[in-house]
Protein backbone atom coordinates (compact mmCIF):
# COMPACT_ATOMS: atom_id res chain seq x y z
CA UNK A 1 0.00 0.00 0.00
CA UNK A 2 2.67 2.37 0.83
CA UNK A 3 4.23 1.49 -3.15
CA UNK A 4 0.66 2.19 -4.58
CA UNK A 5 0.34 5.31 -2.30
CA UNK A 6 4.22 6.86 -3.57
CA UNK A 7 3.15 5.81 -7.15
CA UNK A 8 -0.85 7.49 -6.96
CA UNK A 9 1.15 10.56 -5.35
CA UNK A 10 3.82 11.17 -8.20
CA UNK A 11 1.45 10.26 -10.86
CA UNK A 12 0.60 13.58 -12.40
CA UNK A 13 4.15 15.09 -12.47
CA UNK A 14 5.52 11.28 -14.29
CA UNK A 15 2.62 11.98 -16.88
CA UNK A 16 4.55 14.90 -17.93
CA UNK A 17 7.23 13.01 -19.05
CA UNK A 18 5.39 10.33 -20.55
CA UNK A 19 3.39 12.30 -23.13
CA UNK A 20 6.94 13.88 -24.38
CA UNK A 21 7.34 13.41 -28.03
CA UNK A 22 9.56 11.05 -29.24
CA UNK A 23 12.00 10.45 -32.06
CA UNK A 24 11.33 8.22 -35.01
CA UNK A 25 12.01 4.53 -35.25
CA UNK A 26 13.16 2.90 -38.55
CA UNK A 27 10.58 0.42 -40.52
CA UNK A 28 11.13 -3.23 -39.43
CA UNK A 29 11.12 -5.75 -42.65
CA UNK A 30 7.97 -7.12 -43.91
CA UNK A 31 5.64 -9.19 -42.83
CA UNK A 32 4.50 -12.60 -45.26
CA UNK A 33 1.05 -11.68 -45.59
CA UNK A 34 2.39 -7.71 -46.98
CA UNK A 35 4.85 -8.81 -49.25
CA UNK A 36 3.20 -7.46 -52.04
CA UNK A 37 2.07 -4.29 -49.70
CA UNK A 38 2.41 -0.57 -50.75
CA UNK A 39 3.57 1.05 -47.75
CA UNK A 40 2.00 4.68 -46.62
CA UNK A 41 3.86 7.04 -45.35
CA UNK A 42 3.36 8.20 -41.90
CA UNK A 43 3.60 11.52 -40.95
CA UNK A 44 2.86 11.50 -37.62
CA UNK A 45 6.74 11.14 -36.12
CA UNK A 46 6.49 13.54 -33.32
CA UNK A 47 2.94 12.60 -31.46
CA UNK A 48 1.72 14.21 -28.34
CA UNK A 49 -1.41 13.03 -26.79
CA UNK A 50 -3.62 13.90 -24.07
CA UNK A 51 -2.90 13.11 -20.71
CA UNK A 52 -5.06 10.04 -19.23
CA UNK A 53 -7.32 9.96 -15.90
CA UNK A 54 -6.86 6.42 -14.38
CA UNK A 55 -9.10 4.60 -12.38
CA UNK A 56 -8.62 5.27 -8.27
CA UNK A 57 -10.33 1.82 -7.79
CA UNK A 58 -7.57 -0.54 -9.05
CA UNK A 59 -4.79 -0.35 -6.46
CA UNK A 60 -2.05 -2.05 -8.35
CA UNK A 61 1.87 -0.29 -8.97
CA UNK A 62 1.32 -2.27 -12.42
CA UNK A 63 -2.19 -0.50 -13.38
CA UNK A 64 -0.61 2.89 -12.19
CA UNK A 65 2.67 2.59 -14.06
CA UNK A 66 0.58 1.69 -17.34
CA UNK A 67 -1.61 5.01 -16.89
CA UNK A 68 1.62 6.95 -16.40
CA UNK A 69 3.54 5.78 -20.03
CA UNK A 70 0.17 5.29 -22.31
CA UNK A 71 -0.17 8.33 -23.96
CA UNK A 72 4.32 7.88 -24.71
CA UNK A 73 3.15 4.02 -25.41
CA UNK A 74 0.71 5.32 -28.08
CA UNK A 75 2.94 7.70 -29.40
CA UNK A 76 5.22 5.24 -30.34
CA UNK A 77 2.89 3.15 -31.87
CA UNK A 78 1.69 5.51 -34.20
CA UNK A 79 5.21 6.18 -35.81
CA UNK A 80 5.75 2.74 -36.57
CA UNK A 81 2.19 1.76 -38.19
CA UNK A 82 1.90 1.24 -41.67
CA UNK A 83 0.09 -2.08 -42.55
CA UNK A 84 -3.75 -2.30 -42.40
CA UNK A 85 -4.13 -4.89 -39.61
CA UNK A 86 -1.72 -2.80 -37.22
CA UNK A 87 -3.87 0.78 -38.38
CA UNK A 88 -7.32 -0.98 -37.21
CA UNK A 89 -5.88 -2.37 -34.16
CA UNK A 90 -4.42 1.06 -33.45
CA UNK A 91 -7.41 3.16 -34.45
CA UNK A 92 -9.48 1.07 -32.51
CA UNK A 93 -7.47 1.17 -29.02
CA UNK A 94 -7.52 5.13 -29.22
CA UNK A 95 -11.49 5.07 -29.25
CA UNK A 96 -11.28 3.16 -26.54
CA UNK A 97 -9.21 4.98 -24.38
CA UNK A 98 -10.13 8.35 -25.66
CA UNK A 99 -13.36 7.92 -26.77
CA UNK A 100 -14.74 5.28 -24.75
CA UNK A 101 -18.51 6.08 -25.22
CA UNK A 102 -17.36 5.33 -29.12
CA UNK A 103 -16.64 1.87 -28.29
CA UNK A 104 -18.87 -1.51 -27.74
CA UNK A 105 -19.25 -1.67 -24.04
CA UNK A 106 -20.00 2.06 -23.10
CA UNK A 107 -21.15 3.09 -26.54
CA UNK A 108 -24.11 5.94 -26.79
CA UNK A 109 -26.68 6.32 -29.17
CA UNK A 110 -26.66 9.70 -28.34
CA UNK A 111 -22.91 9.93 -28.76
CA UNK A 112 -22.40 8.43 -31.99
CA UNK A 113 -24.99 10.09 -33.75
CA UNK A 114 -24.98 13.64 -32.37
CA UNK A 115 -21.54 15.22 -32.41
CA UNK A 116 -23.19 18.27 -30.45
CA UNK A 117 -24.19 15.58 -27.54
CA UNK A 118 -22.24 17.47 -24.52
CA UNK A 119 -21.18 14.36 -23.10
CA UNK A 120 -19.29 13.01 -26.50
CA UNK A 121 -15.60 13.63 -26.79
CA UNK A 122 -14.36 14.12 -30.49
CA UNK A 123 -12.51 11.60 -31.58
CA UNK A 124 -9.64 13.38 -32.85
CA UNK A 125 -7.10 11.29 -32.03
CA UNK A 126 -8.57 8.31 -33.68
CA UNK A 127 -9.89 10.69 -36.50
CA UNK A 128 -6.30 12.30 -36.94
CA UNK A 129 -4.97 8.44 -37.59
CA UNK A 130 -7.46 6.83 -39.49
CA UNK A 131 -7.77 10.25 -42.06
CA UNK A 132 -4.08 9.63 -42.36
CA UNK A 133 -4.21 6.57 -43.67
CA UNK A 134 -7.34 6.97 -45.96
CA UNK A 135 -5.80 10.36 -47.60
CA UNK A 136 -5.16 8.71 -50.80
CA UNK A 137 -8.53 7.01 -51.30
CA UNK A 138 -10.12 7.75 -54.58
CA UNK A 139 -13.42 9.04 -53.09
CA UNK A 140 -14.48 9.24 -56.97
CA UNK A 141 -17.75 8.48 -57.13
CA UNK A 142 -18.98 8.79 -53.84
CA UNK A 143 -22.25 10.86 -53.22
CA UNK A 144 -22.43 14.75 -52.63
CA UNK A 145 -25.14 13.94 -49.52
CA UNK A 146 -27.42 11.58 -48.64
CA UNK A 147 -28.38 9.34 -45.29
CA UNK A 148 -24.81 7.94 -44.18
CA UNK A 149 -26.72 5.01 -43.20
CA UNK A 150 -28.14 4.51 -46.38
CA UNK A 151 -24.99 4.79 -47.92
CA UNK A 152 -23.71 2.32 -46.17
CA UNK A 153 -25.58 -0.08 -47.77
CA UNK A 154 -25.07 0.23 -51.22
CA UNK A 155 -21.44 0.22 -51.70
CA UNK A 156 -19.13 -1.06 -54.54
CA UNK A 157 -16.23 -3.91 -53.56
CA UNK A 158 -13.34 -2.06 -52.80
CA UNK A 159 -11.50 -2.61 -49.81
CA UNK A 160 -10.46 0.33 -47.58
CA UNK A 161 -6.70 -0.07 -47.67
CA UNK A 162 -4.16 -2.30 -49.48
CA UNK A 163 -4.55 -5.75 -47.20
CA UNK A 164 -2.04 -7.12 -49.31
CA UNK A 165 -3.77 -10.27 -50.27
CA UNK A 166 -5.92 -10.06 -46.79
CA UNK A 167 -9.70 -9.73 -47.12
CA UNK A 168 -10.20 -9.22 -43.15
CA UNK A 169 -7.38 -6.73 -42.06
CA UNK A 170 -8.75 -3.84 -43.97
CA UNK A 171 -11.88 -4.46 -42.07
CA UNK A 172 -10.54 -3.28 -38.88
CA UNK A 173 -10.03 0.37 -40.03
CA UNK A 174 -13.77 0.26 -40.60
CA UNK A 175 -14.87 1.32 -37.12
CA UNK A 176 -12.32 4.13 -36.96
CA UNK A 177 -13.54 5.22 -40.67
CA UNK A 178 -17.46 5.16 -39.79
CA UNK A 179 -16.58 7.14 -36.84
CA UNK A 180 -15.17 9.60 -39.18
CA UNK A 181 -18.78 9.24 -41.60
CA UNK A 182 -20.27 10.96 -38.44
CA UNK A 183 -17.94 13.22 -37.14
CA UNK A 184 -15.98 14.41 -40.30
CA UNK A 185 -18.00 17.55 -40.43
CA UNK A 186 -17.53 18.78 -36.93
CA UNK A 187 -13.55 17.95 -36.86
CA UNK A 188 -10.98 20.39 -37.09
CA UNK A 189 -7.06 20.50 -36.48
CA UNK A 190 -6.84 16.77 -37.50
CA UNK A 191 -3.25 17.96 -39.14
CA UNK A 192 -4.74 16.17 -42.10
CA UNK A 193 -6.94 16.67 -44.99
CA UNK A 194 -10.76 15.63 -44.45
CA UNK A 195 -13.61 13.65 -46.82
CA UNK A 196 -16.70 14.36 -46.26
CA UNK A 197 -19.14 12.47 -44.04
CA UNK A 198 -20.73 11.03 -46.65
CA UNK A 199 -17.35 10.00 -48.40
CA UNK A 200 -16.17 8.31 -45.78
CA UNK A 201 -19.77 6.44 -45.19
CA UNK A 202 -19.37 5.24 -49.06
CA UNK A 203 -15.80 3.94 -48.18
CA UNK A 204 -16.67 1.84 -45.38
CA UNK A 205 -19.86 0.30 -47.53
CA UNK A 206 -17.41 -0.39 -50.25
CA UNK A 207 -15.17 -2.00 -47.62
CA UNK A 208 -18.59 -3.99 -46.32
CA UNK A 209 -19.66 -5.21 -49.84
CA UNK A 210 -16.10 -6.32 -50.74
CA UNK A 211 -15.89 -8.26 -47.53
CA UNK A 212 -19.34 -10.11 -48.07
CA UNK A 213 -18.29 -11.08 -51.63
CA UNK A 214 -15.19 -12.57 -51.07
CA UNK A 215 -14.51 -16.38 -50.71
CA UNK A 216 -16.16 -18.49 -48.27
CA UNK A 217 -16.56 -22.31 -47.57
CA UNK A 218 -19.74 -24.37 -48.07
CA UNK A 219 -20.84 -23.47 -44.42
CA UNK A 220 -20.71 -20.34 -45.08
CA UNK A 221 -17.46 -18.94 -43.00
CA UNK A 222 -15.91 -16.21 -44.74
CA UNK A 223 -11.76 -16.28 -45.37
CA UNK A 224 -9.27 -14.23 -44.39
CA UNK A 225 -7.47 -13.91 -47.83
CA UNK A 226 -9.07 -12.36 -51.16
CA UNK A 227 -7.83 -15.31 -53.50
CA UNK A 228 -8.46 -18.10 -52.21
CA UNK A 229 -10.19 -19.82 -48.62
CA UNK A 230 -8.07 -19.61 -46.28
CA UNK A 231 -9.12 -19.01 -42.08
CA UNK A 232 -6.51 -17.37 -39.82
CA UNK A 233 -7.36 -16.85 -35.68
CA UNK A 234 -6.64 -13.03 -36.82
CA UNK A 235 -9.06 -12.55 -38.48
CA UNK A 236 -11.65 -13.10 -35.44
CA UNK A 237 -10.40 -9.75 -33.96
CA UNK A 238 -10.78 -8.22 -38.20
CA UNK A 239 -14.36 -9.32 -39.24
CA UNK A 240 -16.69 -10.03 -36.84
CA UNK A 241 -16.07 -7.19 -35.03
CA UNK A 242 -16.39 -5.20 -37.93
CA UNK A 243 -19.85 -6.40 -38.89
CA UNK A 244 -21.18 -5.82 -35.55
CA UNK A 245 -20.01 -2.44 -34.76
CA UNK A 246 -21.97 -1.76 -38.21
CA UNK A 247 -24.82 -3.59 -36.78
CA UNK A 248 -24.61 -2.16 -33.27
CA UNK A 249 -24.61 1.93 -34.87
CA UNK A 250 -26.99 0.86 -37.54
CA UNK A 251 -29.80 -0.90 -35.65
CA UNK A 252 -28.65 -4.00 -38.16
CA UNK A 253 -29.84 -7.08 -36.43
CA UNK A 254 -29.02 -9.43 -39.26
CA UNK A 255 -25.15 -7.62 -39.21
CA UNK A 256 -25.29 -8.34 -35.48
CA UNK A 257 -26.15 -11.61 -35.37
CA UNK A 258 -23.50 -12.68 -39.10
CA UNK A 259 -20.74 -11.34 -36.36
CA UNK A 260 -21.58 -13.67 -33.96
CA UNK A 261 -21.77 -16.41 -36.29
CA UNK A 262 -18.90 -15.78 -38.10
CA UNK A 263 -16.97 -15.62 -35.08
CA UNK A 264 -18.32 -18.99 -33.86
CA UNK A 265 -17.24 -20.59 -37.38
CA UNK A 266 -13.61 -19.05 -37.07
CA UNK A 267 -13.84 -20.87 -33.42
CA UNK A 268 -15.46 -23.94 -34.96
CA UNK A 269 -12.48 -24.55 -37.09
CA UNK A 270 -9.76 -23.28 -35.34
CA UNK A 271 -10.55 -24.82 -31.70
CA UNK A 272 -8.48 -27.73 -30.56
CA UNK A 273 -11.30 -28.87 -27.83
CA UNK A 274 -8.52 -30.90 -26.74
CA UNK A 275 -6.17 -28.41 -25.29
CA UNK A 276 -9.05 -25.58 -25.88
CA UNK A 277 -6.19 -23.83 -27.36
CA UNK A 278 -6.82 -21.98 -31.13
CA UNK A 279 -4.61 -22.91 -33.84
CA UNK A 280 -3.08 -20.06 -36.15
CA UNK A 281 -4.46 -21.25 -39.11
CA UNK A 282 -6.09 -23.80 -40.96
CA UNK A 283 -3.41 -24.62 -43.65
CA UNK A 284 0.46 -23.81 -42.92
CA UNK A 285 0.68 -23.11 -39.41
CA UNK A 286 -1.83 -25.10 -37.21
CA UNK A 287 0.61 -24.42 -33.88
CA UNK A 288 -0.88 -22.69 -31.10
CA UNK A 289 -0.28 -19.14 -31.10
CA UNK A 290 -0.40 -16.74 -28.07
CA UNK A 291 -1.51 -13.83 -30.55
CA UNK A 292 -3.88 -16.05 -32.31
CA UNK A 293 -5.79 -17.07 -29.13
CA UNK A 294 -5.71 -13.16 -27.85
CA UNK A 295 -7.30 -12.05 -31.77
CA UNK A 296 -10.01 -14.55 -31.20
CA UNK A 297 -10.84 -13.73 -27.41
CA UNK A 298 -10.33 -10.09 -27.72
CA UNK A 299 -12.83 -10.02 -30.94
CA UNK A 300 -15.48 -11.68 -29.13
CA UNK A 301 -15.58 -9.15 -26.75
CA UNK A 302 -15.85 -6.46 -28.99
CA UNK A 303 -18.46 -8.79 -30.64
CA UNK A 304 -20.62 -9.51 -27.36
CA UNK A 305 -20.21 -5.55 -25.99
CA UNK A 306 -22.07 -4.87 -29.62
CA UNK A 307 -24.94 -7.06 -29.13
CA UNK A 308 -25.20 -6.22 -25.42
CA UNK A 309 -25.38 -2.36 -26.09
CA UNK A 310 -27.52 -2.62 -29.10
CA UNK A 311 -29.97 -4.26 -26.62
CA UNK A 312 -28.94 -7.70 -26.42
CA UNK A 313 -30.48 -10.97 -27.96
CA UNK A 314 -28.85 -13.78 -29.97
CA UNK A 315 -29.09 -15.28 -26.06
CA UNK A 316 -27.78 -19.16 -27.12
CA UNK A 317 -25.12 -17.83 -29.29
CA UNK A 318 -23.96 -15.38 -26.95
CA UNK A 319 -24.06 -18.46 -23.79
CA UNK A 320 -22.07 -20.98 -26.29
CA UNK A 321 -19.52 -18.46 -27.29
CA UNK A 322 -18.90 -16.82 -23.69
CA UNK A 323 -18.32 -20.82 -22.72
CA UNK A 324 -16.01 -21.03 -25.40
CA UNK A 325 -14.53 -18.00 -24.06
CA UNK A 326 -13.93 -19.35 -20.69
CA UNK A 327 -12.20 -22.45 -21.85
CA UNK A 328 -9.68 -20.79 -23.51
CA UNK A 329 -8.40 -18.24 -20.94
CA UNK A 330 -8.32 -20.89 -18.37
CA UNK A 331 -6.31 -22.83 -20.68
CA UNK A 332 -3.82 -20.03 -21.76
CA UNK A 333 -3.65 -18.82 -17.70
CA UNK A 334 -3.12 -22.90 -16.89
CA UNK A 335 -0.03 -22.16 -19.18
CA UNK A 336 2.18 -18.58 -17.96
CA UNK A 337 5.53 -19.16 -17.78
CA UNK A 338 6.98 -15.77 -15.56
CA UNK A 339 3.24 -14.19 -15.80
CA UNK A 340 3.01 -14.07 -19.89
CA UNK A 341 1.60 -16.69 -22.20
CA UNK A 342 4.48 -18.91 -24.52
CA UNK A 343 4.38 -17.88 -27.61
CA UNK A 344 3.61 -21.03 -29.37
CA UNK A 345 1.80 -23.79 -27.05
CA UNK A 346 1.33 -27.29 -26.49
CA UNK A 347 3.89 -30.10 -27.17
CA UNK A 348 6.42 -27.24 -28.23
CA UNK A 349 9.34 -28.13 -26.70
CA UNK A 350 12.24 -25.52 -28.73
CA UNK A 351 13.07 -22.79 -26.71
CA UNK A 352 12.76 -20.47 -29.69
CA UNK A 353 8.89 -21.39 -30.31
CA UNK A 354 8.49 -21.16 -26.26
CA UNK A 355 9.00 -17.77 -25.34
CA UNK A 356 7.00 -15.55 -23.35
CA UNK A 357 5.11 -13.47 -25.43
CA UNK A 358 4.36 -9.80 -24.03
CA UNK A 359 1.52 -8.64 -27.15
CA UNK A 360 0.13 -11.94 -27.53
CA UNK A 361 -0.71 -11.89 -23.50
CA UNK A 362 -1.60 -8.05 -23.63
CA UNK A 363 -4.49 -8.89 -25.88
CA UNK A 364 -5.53 -11.93 -24.07
CA UNK A 365 -5.67 -10.01 -20.58
CA UNK A 366 -7.58 -6.95 -22.29
CA UNK A 367 -9.73 -9.23 -23.14
CA UNK A 368 -9.97 -10.94 -19.93
CA UNK A 369 -11.05 -7.81 -18.31
CA UNK A 370 -13.79 -6.81 -20.73
CA UNK A 371 -15.17 -10.94 -19.88
CA UNK A 372 -14.58 -9.91 -16.37
CA UNK A 373 -17.23 -7.67 -16.62
CA UNK A 374 -19.53 -9.41 -18.59
CA UNK A 375 -19.41 -12.89 -16.94
CA UNK A 376 -17.61 -12.33 -13.30
CA UNK A 377 -18.91 -15.73 -12.45
CA UNK A 378 -17.24 -17.03 -14.98
CA UNK A 379 -13.98 -15.28 -15.03
CA UNK A 380 -14.06 -14.35 -11.56
CA UNK A 381 -11.73 -17.31 -10.52
CA UNK A 382 -9.13 -16.40 -13.28
CA UNK A 383 -8.94 -12.72 -11.38
CA UNK A 384 -5.31 -13.53 -10.47
CA UNK A 385 -4.15 -15.19 -12.82
CA UNK A 386 -5.23 -11.78 -15.04
CA UNK A 387 -3.53 -9.75 -12.10
CA UNK A 388 -0.12 -11.63 -12.22
CA UNK A 389 -0.04 -11.66 -16.55
CA UNK A 390 -0.57 -8.00 -16.26
CA UNK A 391 1.99 -7.08 -14.07
CA UNK A 392 4.19 -9.07 -15.71
CA UNK A 393 3.09 -7.42 -19.61
CA UNK A 394 3.79 -3.77 -18.05
CA UNK A 395 7.20 -5.28 -16.56
CA UNK A 396 8.60 -5.40 -19.99
CA UNK A 397 7.60 -1.76 -20.64
CA UNK A 398 11.27 -0.42 -21.16
CA UNK A 399 12.19 3.43 -19.74
CA UNK A 400 11.53 4.49 -23.92
CA UNK A 401 7.78 3.21 -24.01
CA UNK A 402 8.87 -0.16 -25.90
CA UNK A 403 7.14 -3.33 -25.36
CA UNK A 404 9.87 -5.67 -25.46
CA UNK A 405 9.66 -9.29 -25.82
CA UNK A 406 7.35 -9.04 -28.42
CA UNK A 407 6.65 -11.72 -31.16
CA UNK A 408 7.95 -10.44 -34.42
CA UNK A 409 5.00 -9.62 -35.98
CA UNK A 410 6.30 -9.23 -39.48
CA UNK A 411 7.53 -13.19 -39.03
CA UNK A 412 10.98 -12.25 -40.56
CA UNK A 413 12.09 -15.70 -39.68
CA UNK A 414 9.41 -17.01 -38.28
CA UNK A 415 6.62 -15.73 -35.41
CA UNK A 416 8.97 -15.99 -33.22
CA UNK A 417 10.39 -13.77 -29.94
CA UNK A 418 14.14 -12.46 -30.23
CA UNK A 419 14.25 -11.35 -26.32
CA UNK A 420 17.81 -10.14 -27.69
CA UNK A 421 16.97 -8.38 -30.79
CA UNK A 422 14.71 -4.84 -29.60
CA UNK A 423 12.11 -6.08 -31.82
CA UNK A 424 9.51 -3.33 -32.27
CA UNK A 425 5.46 -4.62 -32.37
CA UNK A 426 2.68 -1.97 -33.91
CA UNK A 427 0.33 -4.20 -32.51
CA UNK A 428 1.80 -4.91 -29.35
CA UNK A 429 2.12 -1.07 -28.36
CA UNK A 430 -1.97 -0.68 -28.85
CA UNK A 431 -2.52 -3.80 -27.53
CA UNK A 432 -1.08 -2.35 -24.08
CA UNK A 433 -3.95 0.25 -24.68
CA UNK A 434 -6.85 -2.32 -25.63
CA UNK A 435 -5.92 -3.86 -21.61
CA UNK A 436 -5.31 -0.85 -19.91
CA UNK A 437 -8.64 0.82 -21.12
CA UNK A 438 -10.42 -2.60 -20.44
CA UNK A 439 -9.35 -3.14 -16.91
CA UNK A 440 -9.51 1.06 -16.40
CA UNK A 441 -13.46 0.10 -17.08
CA UNK A 442 -13.75 -2.98 -15.27
CA UNK A 443 -12.23 -1.18 -11.80
CA UNK A 444 -10.46 -4.25 -10.49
Amino acid sequence: MVMVAYIAAIFALLQLAAAAAIPHHPHHPRHPRAAHEKRQDNAYHAVHLPLLSYNHRIYDPAYLMLSMKLPAILGRAIQITHKSWEIGTLTQALLEVYNPRLAPWAYSDASFHSALDRRTTTPIEAARVAAGFLVNYDFSGAPASGDVDAILLNGTPRALVDGAGSLGDPCALGTATWVLAHFADSLANTGTPLATNEQYAWAVGNQLAYLQAGPRSENGTISQREDHFELWADQGYMIPPFLAYLGLTTNNTQLLEQALDQWLLVSSALLDTNHNLYRHLNTWDTRFWATGNGWMLAGLMRVLGSIEAAGGGLDAKVREAEAIAARVFQALFDRLDGGRIPNYMGAETDPRYTAGDSAGTAAVVGAFYRFLVMRPDLAGPMKGAAEQAFAAVVDKIDTDAWLTAVVDPQGTNGFLVYPDQNTRSPEGQSLLAVMWAARTAAGQ
